[in-house]
C-alpha cells in the first residue's frame, strides 16, 4: 500500500521559492463567494442545475481576511497572485491537506453539506472507490483514512475522463507521470464569451498542506484574472511542471 510522503524533496522546496506571486491581491474585489467575482467583459457564466456539485462549487465562500494557511498556522498569501481563498479551513493539523487531497475535500463537503453523505466515496491510492457508508468510520476518520493513503495519481486513475469542451466547476486538471509527486487543479467557476470562448477560475492548494486559492491568470493567459483552458495549461507547464495535465471528473455515484 502506497503512503503518501509528507517530506518534500530539495527540488520541490526549491521549486515552492521561486513560485510566480505579487503578495496582498487577495480578494480586494469584496466578493463573499466564488459567484460573486466579476466576469470578463461581455461574458456570462455558465448555468447549471442547481442542487449539482457544479453550482456547490460556484458558490463556495472566500475569506474576507488576506491569509492563506498552511496546516502550522502560516500565512503564505504572498507566495501566490490571488483572486480569493476558500473559506474551508483545513481539518486536520498535519501535512494532509495538499493538492488532491483538498479537491476530494471539497466533494466531500458537497455531500455532506447537501445531507448526501450515503453517497459519499473517495479513492484509495489505485483509484479504486472507498465509500464512506462501508467504512464504519465518522466522517472526520474517513477523510484522514483516505488523504493519507492516495494522492494525484489516484484521481487520474480513479475519477472519470472528460473532454475540454464539456469542462464546467468542480473538474480537475491532474499532473501525475508515475506515480510519484503530482499536482491537481479544481475548476471553480466558468463563463462563456458571445464568440464562444470559455474562460475558467481556476484553484488549487499545493505542499505544505494548505487552503485553496484561486490563481489570478497573468496577462496573455486569459482575462480579468481568469484562465483560458490553454492560458491554464501553459501557466501549468512554466510555472508547476509536474507533467501533462489530464481532465478528470468525480462521476455521480
Amino acid at each position: 500500500m502506497f503512503l503518501k510522503s509528507r517530506f518534500l524533496s530539495v527540488w520541490v522546496l526549491f521549486s515552492m521559492l521561486l513560485l510566480p506571486g505579487c503578495p496582498g491581491a487577495q480578494n480586494e474585489i469584496g466578493a463573499k463567494k466564488i459567484s460573486e467575482i466579476p466576469v470578463p467583459k461581455g461574458s456570462e457564466r455558465i448555468p447549471f442545475p442547481k442542487d449539482s456539485f457544479s453550482e456547490f462549487v460556484r458558490h463556495l465562500p472566500l475569506k474576507s481576511e488576506k491569509t492563506l494557511l498552511t496546516f502550522q498556522k502560516k500565512n503564505i498569501l504572498g507566495r501566490y497572485d490571488t483572486i480569493g481563498v476558500l473559506d474551508l479551513p483545513l481539518l486536520f493539523r498535519d501535512d494532509l491537506e495538499q493538492c488532491a487531497d483538498y479537491s476530494m475535500r471539497v466533494w466531500a463537503e458537497y455531500h455532506k453539506q447537501t445531507g448526501n453523505l450515503d453517497r459519499l466515496y473517495l479513492f484509495d491510492y489505485n483509484g479504486n472507490k472507498k465509500r464512506f457508508r462501508q467504512s464504519g468510520l465518522s466522517y472526520t476518520s474517513f477523510l484522514r483514512k483516505a488523504f493519507a493513503s492516495s494522492n494525484s495519481f489516484s484521481l487520474k486513475r480513479g475519477a472519470a475522463q472528460i473532454s475540454e469542451s464539456d469542462l464546467r466547476p468542480g473538474d480537475l486538471f491532474v499532473q501525475n507521470e508515475d506515480g510519484g509527486i503530482g499536482h491537481v487543479s479544481m475548476i471553480l467557476d466558468s463563463v462563456k464569451h458571445p464568440n464562444g470562448k470559455k474562460m475558467f477560475l481556476i484553484g488549487f492548494s499545493f505542499m505544505p498542506a494548505q487552503e485553496m486559492h484561486i490563481e489570478r491568470a497573468p496577462r496573455g493567459f486569459g482575462s480579468s484574472g481568469w484562465f483560458t483552458y490553454e492560458g491554464f495549461v501553459n501557466h501549468l507547464k512554466e510555472s508547476y511542471p509536474y507533467g501533462t495535465p489530464v481532465l478528470r471528473r468525480f462521476p455521480e455515484s
